[in-house]
């Protein structure tokens, strides 16, 4: 009989938890989803700012307004430049996410690392990525170039015992010849110049 009551009493305390949580967890997550199930309802009705409509009142999609506006196409213009801007951000973010990933994780390291293996690695369509890097300026092979270059410099400031031939291949250099060449045209002076220069200081 004892065990009977006590599997009820704890029945109902396991009841009473899983409804305080539930009670919390709806309560604190609740209004982020609603504002994100608001902001994507008006992004499908073409719905772009609605602190100042009336009270009682409700936002209709673009050609369902019961008034002309004076000037629509200027209208049409300010959301096409709202969207342009908010289109530019969300590329920057991208492209700085995809980039500090690629420093970070040295992904430029491995020697034939370009596109194919930033498609497969950030699970993005390849022109997507060019268009990330050409709006800012670069493309990808010059990136990755400037990422091996780099990472050879500290590696010959940082490691003098390394040949160069070694520093080339840790840096993703697949010839060490492109390495000379490449280093020369960023930096002014061939690697073992470089090298020499930093040994006489």
């Amino acid at each position: 009989m004892e065990v009977i009551l006590w599997s009820i009493v704890l029945g109902f305390a396991i009841l009473a938890t899983a409804l305080v949580v539930s009670l919390y967890y709806r309560h604190k997550y609740d209004p982020i989803f609603l504002q994100l199930s608001e902001l994507l309802s008006d992004k499908e009705l073409g719905v772009t700012d609605k602190t100042n409509t009336p009270a009682g009142q409700t936002n209709k999609p673009t050609g369902q307004t019961e008034k002309l506006t004076d000037k629509p196409t200027d209208s049409a213009t300010d959301e096409t430049a709202e969207e342009d801007k908010f289109n530019k951000v969300l590329y920057e973010i991208q492209f700085s996410l995809l980039t500090d990933t690629i420093r970070n994780e040295q992904l430029y390291t491995m020697p034939k690392f370009g596109r194919s293996d930033m498609i497969k690695h950030f699970h993005m369509s390849g022109k997507r990525i060019s268009t990330l890097f050409s709006m800012a300026g670069t493309s990808v092979p010059e990136f990755i170039r400037e990422c091996r270059l780099e990472h050879a410099r500290q590696l010959m400031d940082e490691r003098p015992e390394m040949t160069l031939a070694e520093i080339a291949a840790a840096s993703g250099f697949v010839h060490a010849s492109t390495f000379t060449t490449d280093f020369k045209n960023k930096y002014g002076v061939s690697p073992t110049k470089y090298r020499e220069m930093k040994t006489e200081k």
